[in-house]
């Protein structure tokens, strides 16, 4: 349950982040990648956009929440569930950025969730995996002197 609940803040930190830095990159403009001086603005977006600044921090909210989760779960479990994420975003778009989320956006959002869903009813979120910790099967040593 300790898993599946950290996975759960983790794709709603990442659906905060996202959130922001879409707020944060509408006052910045279209990148153009043609112009250089372009390049060197997108750099110092972050440090200027208080928006786009806090999204970069409830983007390492994602990944450390992230990183522990993997320490008690297996890669298969836990990153369907931070797919939840896409429904957070969805949500937060319509409700903070005045986006108009078409219902085939809806619609794709919530097979997603469909799968999230089974990937949760399927069973532990640790299996017999190969853990970093397991050391290295011997090699034979027959024929050797």
């Amino acid at each position: 349950m300790k898993t599946l609940v950290v996975l759960v803040f983790a794709a709603l930190s990442g659906a905060v982040a996202e959130t922001l830095f879409s707020y944060g990159m509408r006052s910045f403009g279209e990148m153009d990648w043609s112009n250089p001086s372009r390049w060197i603005d997108l750099l110092l977006v972050v440090p200027r956009n208080p928006h786009v600044l806090a999204g970069v921090l409830f983007g390492a909210g994602y990944f450390f929440l992230y990183l522990t989760a993997l320490s008690w779960a297996d890669l298969s479990y836990a990153m369907p569930i931070t797919s939840l994420s896409f429904l957070f975003g969805a949500i937060f778009a319509s409700l903070f950025l005045g986006e108009d989320v078409s219902w085939y956006r809806w619609a794709g959002t919530m097979l997603i969730v469909a799968g999230i869903v089974l990937v949760v009813l399927g069973g532990r979120p640790r299996t017999r995996g190969v853990s970093a910790q397991t050391p290295p099967p011997q090699q034979a040593t027959a024929g050797r002197r």
